[in-house]
């Protein structure tokens, strides 16, 4: 046996704006990752934030340079975030780092 919903049936419910979402409470959260290998290197950040006042930050960088016998290669992510609601804040941060150093024969 199946049932089914009808959308008619629910005439209980009510329309809400954007500002309906958040009910006093304040959420942030900030993620990074790197990682660096010969002659690669790759650097992820995100940071998200719910709330009245937010800010997100995030910043990556990823170098690979070959130096005559040595090949360097290295990742760096930073992200923040911050939120506020009435009284209620969160914040985040999350940073990250890889360097990979390889001789070579010249």
């Amino acid at each position: 046996m199946r049932n089914f919903l009808i959308i008619s049936d629910l005439s209980y419910l009510q329309s809400i704006n954007n500002s309906s979402l958040l009910v006093g409470g304040a959420y942030a959260g900030a993620v990074t990752t790197t990682k660096t290998s010969q002659g690669f290197a790759t650097a992820g950040a995100g940071a998200v934030a719910i709330g009245e006042t937010t800010y997100t930050y995030t910043k990556t960088k990823a170098t690979v340079k070959n130096r005559g016998s040595l090949d360097y290669s290295r990742a760096d992510a930073t992200a923040l975030a911050y939120a506020r609601t009435g009284n209620k804040i969160a914040s985040s941060r999350d940073r990250n780092t890889s360097i990979s150093l390889y001789l070579t024969n010249p």
